[in-house]
């Protein structure tokens, strides 16, 4: 049966409930994330997850889409521009650690539920499939022409993104033992670069000088 209408102000409300389950589910993760609570603090009443997202696990995966498509949309900009592969898989690592300083909950987000051992949502899978996809076709570009090591496709992307990910969430005790501030440009610049370096000597056959 169709509701009439909406148990909120229509997508002003659906944002408020992503905004707010965005918050509450990296605070608390999926389990700690009370449906009451979610509602209450976007200023909703109770069924309004169930109107807009279906249940509590919609609106998870509408906040995973919704946090995640920006990020996969700018490594697709960054797989398409001109260079050599190993340039490309530069620009990647640098949309990363961006996207993950502007959104440093992303780590926690995804990786709560995987700890959980609960799957991700199909919607959710794509989005990262199409990430791989990406990453992978650099890959493949250089493993052609001769300028990368051959290597398992998915494994070597995993690579590429993995160090990005894991300093993000372990930048507040990165700080407190090492006093290194990945919220600083210019500190994240130099992180940057010192997982390009990692990458560049795991993966290209040539030095740096040589190239």
């Amino acid at each position: 049966m169709t509701p009439t209408k909406a148990p909120g102000r229509g997508e002003d409300t659906r944002s408020a409930l992503v905004a707010t389950g965005r918050r509450v589910f990296a605070h608390s993760g999926y389990d700690g994330a009370s449906v009451r609570r979610i509602t209450r603090e976007a200023g909703t009443n109770l069924g309004a997850i169930t109107y807009h997202f279906g249940s509590k696990r919609g609106l998870y995966e509408a906040v995973l889409t919704h946090v995640l498509t920006p990020l996969v949309d700018r490594v697709g900009e960054a797989a398409a521009r001109a260079g050599r592969p190993i340039e490309r898989l530069g620009c990647v690592v640098e949309v990363f650690f961006d996207y993950l300083a502007a959104n440093p909950d992303l780590p926690r987000l995804m990786l709560q539920e995987v700890a959980a051992g609960r799957p991700a949502p199909d919607a959710v899978v794509a989005i990262i499939q199409r990430n791989a996809m990406y990453i992978t076709g650099i890959l493949k570009e250089g493993w052609a022409d001769g300028s990368l090591r051959p290597g398992h496709p998915l494994l070597s992307a995993l690579s590429v993104v993995s160090q990005p990910v894991y300093m993000t969430l372990m930048a507040p005790l990165i700080r407190q033992v090492g006093g290194v501030d990945l919220g600083d440009p210019g500190t994240r610049a130099e992180a940057a670069a010192h997982v390009m370096a990692f990458v560049r000597s795991g993966l290209a056959f040539a030095s740096p000088e040589a190239e």
